[in-house]
């Protein structure tokens, strides 16, 4: 079991929050030429969370953070200046920029939804009458079980946008560390060891929590996503590759899938449906994708 398992089964119920065993099948949304890539190399491409698309997604969270910690009167502020002054210079290194990229946690993460016919995510790929998005359906069990047979040691679970549960998890977070922090000053065998521990621990948790964390404006999505840690800069760290999107250099890790984790393709809405079907299917069988169900959108295009 890795660190962040044991980390995340100290909050049960959020851990729970983030994954109930609800979402059997989890669906990759994308482009019908980044679909070919995915399906011909068997492999999904995990992203550092820092180069998405738009940097204030990736700051909500540690906005959100800093809010709740200056709105508290009642947290120890030995530990929480010092959590305070840490999301705070993430959230400036993310629209500064930040130079020392040595020896970091870097956190590698890729979208899926849990609906199979979004017309919202559609949306983001069709271009005209004659071009439209895909999604790929991954039986969710057997692809965790996979990343974790083949130690990438997955985090995951359903994206929250509702702003009342967002703050519920940070102050609930807040006062069982905050605790743990005011029990261990108090202690007889009080030592600088562990109040580090704590603090540390304590920005992990957030770290990955707040991965979770979007503004509601997005909650049409149902976003669900697993998300990878890896060490930039050590001995233990994979290898990271580079791709230029939108004039930015953003690291990726490639992640080999196993074909069987496949249950299905979904064509987007499209009025040429029989033939984005049938080269659907003859493409599969091209790349030895036996009895995986083909399915078209139910949503009817509008004139």
């Amino acid at each position: 079991m890795s660190y962040y398992d044991e980390l995340l089964k100290k909050i049960p119920k959020i851990k729970k929050l983030l994954d109930n065993d609800t979402y059997y099948t989890i669906y990759h949304y994308t482009k019908p030429e980044k679909l070919l890539n995915i399906i011909s190399g068997e492999t999904i491409r995990f992203s550092n969370v820092l180069y998405l698309n738009d940097k204030e997604e990736v700051a909500y969270s540690y906005k959100l953070i800093v809010k709740l910690i200056t709105e508290n009167d009642n947290l120890n502020a030995d530990l929480f200046n010092k959590i305070k002054n840490h999301f705070e210079n993430k959230y400036k290194n993310i629209v500064d920029g930040n130079s020392d990229l040595t020896n970091k946690l870097e956190y590698f993460t890729t979208s899926f939804s849990s609906e199979s016919d979004n017309l919202t995510l559609w949306n983001n790929y069709a271009k005209g009458l004659n071009y439209t998005g895909y999604n790929i359906g991954f039986n969710k069990k057997k692809l965790i079980k996979e990343m974790t047979d083949k130690n990438y040691l997955p985090i995951y679970g359903s994206v929250i946008y509702d702003r009342e549960k967002q703050v519920k998890i940070i102050k609930s977070i807040f006062k069982k560390w905050n605790n743990q922090f005011e029990k261990a000053v108090q202690s007889k065998k009080n030592n600088k060891v562990k109040l580090f521990d704590i603090l540390f621990e304590l920005i992990d948790v957030l770290n990955i929590v707040s991965i979770f964390f979007k503004n509601p404006q997005f909650k049409n999505e149902h976003e669900y996503r697993i998300v990878i840690v890896n060490a930039f800069g050590t001995t233990d760290s994979k290898p990271t590759k580079v791709v230029e999107k939108n004039g930015l250099f953003v690291p990726y890790l490639e992640y080999h899938f196993e074909k069987s984790s496949v249950s299905s393709v979904n064509i987007g809405p499209t009025f040429d449906e029989t033939i984005f079907y049938t080269s659907t299917n003859r493409m599969l069988l091209n790349f030895g994708y036996e009895n995986i169900e083909v399915i078209r959108s139910k949503i009817p295009l509008r004139y």
